[in-house]
């Protein structure tokens, strides 16, 4: 997988080295317009993949982290368009994949949040590091050993409600 590298708002460097035009393994690409805001430039949220037949295996493969769906257009038609890339694949193809915007634009870096799922549930923690889909946290009470993951989609702003404990009894099971 190679990756598509953002110097300024309208400069993208693509690390291919095997295109005829590379500088030191990386083609220079520039957006005219550029749409995406800070967010999407933090989260990229355009891949571009392609793959095909070659020594009778299907082979796929992605450039990751683009911002800008003018660039990833660019990319692809560079790749359609490549001998190298065409002469190694049977029937090459390339296809520009959106994955949205990264979700959940609360939880950032530094933002507290009450865990809703798992063992650590009600616990209180903050973000360390945020990826796209989950978070490296510090649990509130607990040195900094790292982080641990969390998924994102188990965070919440306000502590969940209290858990009503199971009543049993060494025979049957009762319920209140």
């Amino acid at each position: 997988m190679s990756r598509v590298l953002r110097m300024s708002p309208g400069e993208f460097w693509w690390d291919d080295s095997y295109e005829p035009g590379a500088e030191l393994g990386y083609v220079r690409l520039t957006c005219a317009a550029p749409t995406a805001d800070a967010w999407e430039v933090r989260f990229p949220r355009y891949h571009v993949a392609y793959g095909g037949w070659t020594c009778g295996h299907n082979v796929q493969v992605a450039v990751e982290n683009i911002a800008e769906r003018s660039v990833a257009d660019e990319i692809r038609e560079r790749i359609l368009a490549s001998p190298d890339k065409r002469l190694g694949f049977d029937d090459l193809w390339a296809e520009v994949r959106d994955f949205g915007r990264a979700p959940y634009e609360a939880f950032d870096t530094g933002a507290e949040f009450w865990a809703l799922g798992g063992p650590a549930y009600g616990r209180k923690g903050s973000i360390v590091i945020r990826n796209r889909d989950h978070a490296a946290v510090q649990w509130e009470g607990e040195p900094f050993t790292g982080g641990t993951t969390y998924p994102l989609h188990m965070m919440a702003t306000a502590p969940p409600p209290a858990r009503k404990p199971i009543h049993y009894s060494m025979g049957w099971l009762r319920m209140p």
